[in-house]
């Protein structure tokens, strides 16, 4: 006698969820894409968050970088442009410049810039530093 009220009980509810007319959802949907971390691959490979310090390219590196903007769509900061192109204009300390981070990929909630472009006032930069990939994972 329990288990045939068991199995009553069982088919009670099941009957009971569904309603004529199936499920009603209602409200706003979620977010398409998760948020979380945003990173940049530096030439090496490191995944770094608001880097100061990083290389671009095999010859140029950014140093000293204050990100005015981080994690939205592009990331903007100022530092300064070194390379073995720049030499011996630059010195040691560099060129001032502005880097932009662009083509932010979203990857299992954690996001990557994918491209770069160093610009500077009153200073020619290496072609190589305007509108280049950037490693991301893979798919």
């Amino acid at each position: 006698m329990r288990k045939q009220a068991l199995t009553l009980l069982a088919l009670a509810l099941t009957t009971a969820c569904g309603a004529p007319g199936g499920v009603r959802v209602e409200g706003p949907a979620p977010p398409s894409e998760s948020r979380g971390p945003v990173y940049v691959i530096a030439y090496m490979g490191d995944a770094l968050q608001r880097p100061s310090d990083f290389a671009l390219t095999e010859f140029s590196s950014m140093n000293g970088v204050r990100w005015q903007s981080w994690g939205g769509e592009q990331a903007v900061g100022t530092g300064e442009v070194s390379g073995t192109w720049c030499l011996p204009g630059c010195g040691t300390k560099g060129y001032p410049a502005t880097i932009t981070l662009t083509g932010l990929t979203r990857f299992e909630r954690t996001g990557y810039y994918a491209r770069f472009t160093v610009t500077s006032s009153g200073h020619k930069i290496e072609d190589d530093l305007t509108d280049q990939k950037l490693e991301v994972p893979p798919r």
